[in-house]
């Protein structure tokens, strides 16, 4: 029993839900933040953790990383290091909200709308993307290529030279 539990949670497959389910959160929260940077802007200033000559590059640079990684991870091409950055960033989200709730502020997320009246910040968005940060790191681990771009390419590319 042991056994199967440690098969399924080590499956390929699994790992390619979750390649799907974060590439999709990726892009669709890129884009929102893409539509509205002064609304990101806004957001990652109320976190009073960033300088402020850090804030308005980041705003426009990280919705696009999101995005391109996103859909990169739904795609399966860079896989390995698609993860490690969803990863890395999902570690960054999860210690900025943590910060926050200690000094106590009363702020709105930004992971998913740049509405500064959105529902604020708790323990479960630090829960919610620690959850997502071991997804991130299980594609890092157990990700084999199924349905990605990047193995459809390889077999086309063997077919032509043989």
């Amino acid at each position: 029993m042991r056994a199967r539990i440690i098969t399924w949670f080590a499956s390929p497959f699994l790992s390619l839900l979750f390649r799907w389910f974060l590439g999709t959160i990726f892009v669709y929260a890129g884009l929102v933040k893409i539509a509205d940077p002064l609304g990101f802007a806004l957001a990652l200033y109320n976190y009073h953790i960033l300088p402020s000559w850090m804030i308005n590059p980041l705003a426009i640079c990280v919705p696009w990383v999101e995005v391109i990684i996103g859909a990169a991870l739904l795609a399966g091409i860079m896989v390995p290091g698609g993860a490690l950055v969803v990863s890395g960033m999902l570690a960054v989200f999860a210690v900025a909200i943590g910060i926050s709730l200690i000094r106590g502020l009363d702020i709105a997320c930004g992971c998913f709308s740049t509405s500064a009246g959105a529902e604020p910040i708790t323990w479960l968005y630090v829960a919610r993307d620690l959850l997502l940060l071991g997804m991130g790191v299980h594609i890092l681990f157990f990700d084999q290529g199924y349905a990605s771009l990047a193995r459809l390419i390889q077999a086309r590319w063997h077919k032509i030279n043989t």
